[in-house]
């Protein structure tokens, strides 16, 4: 049985609401951090067309040590994200704007943190839900090249039907079932409708 699960996938994929709603039908805890939009508000860098590299790596720095430090806390958990993540935009965000051959000091450090970031995924996951919609974005390709690249236990599920991937997803990973997709898709919906962000990061970035 696989109980320290990673959901991962693009903004707008159902990736939070799959998270919660696993949650509640296994009552493995869900895990929520910072979003990567949440951190761009925290540095006053909302519009990603503007980002100073600066920014970007702080973000992208930021959001896996808080994601790393929560999880610590946790023998069990299903988390709505992965270490990896805020990496996956900052390395297709730069890979789509920049001239590779000009800028050898950031590829490296990204390429570091890549490293640091997978080897903690590799140690800490159990397994990695991704959520395939809209795989044509080049984000999806750098999560493909980043779980070959470190062999990361993964398997890509659509969530066009919630309730259908939940059966998938728990019969794979063979996970206990303590209530039924159907009440767990309305509890999952419940807590979105009343999620308000009061998010602050807890971890000291200053």
């Amino acid at each position: 049985m696989k109980t320290k699960i990673a959901i991962t996938g693009l903004p707008g994929s159902k990736k939070t609401f799959l998270a919660q709603a696993l949650s509640a039908m296994t009552e493995i805890p869900y895990i929520r951090t910072g979003t990567m939009y949440e951190w761009r508000r925290l540095c006053n860098a909302g519009d990603s067309s503007i980002l100073k590299w600066k920014d970007m790596f702080l973000i992208a720095s930021a959001a896996y040590f808080e994601r790393a430090t929560v999880e610590a806390h946790y023998e069990q958990f299903i988390s709505d994200g992965a270490v990896f993540s805020e990496w996956v935009w900052l390395k297709s965000y730069f890979e789509k704007r920049h001239k590779i051959n000009k800028q050898h000091t950031r590829i490296k450090m990204i390429e570091n943190m890549e490293y640091v970031c997978a080897t903690q995924a590799a140690n800490r996951y159990d397994f990695i839900v991704h959520v395939g919609s809209g795989s044509n974005r080049p984000e999806n390709d750098v999560y493909k090249r980043l779980y070959a690249k470190y062999k990361l236990m993964h398997s890509e599920y659509n969530t066009e039907t919630i309730e259908v991937a939940l059966g998938k997803i728990a019969n794979d990973l063979q996970l206990p079932i303590k209530h039924s997709a159907e009440t767990s898709m309305h509890r999952a919906k419940t807590n979105l409708f009343l999620t308000v962000s009061i998010w602050k990061p807890k971890i000291n970035v200053s």
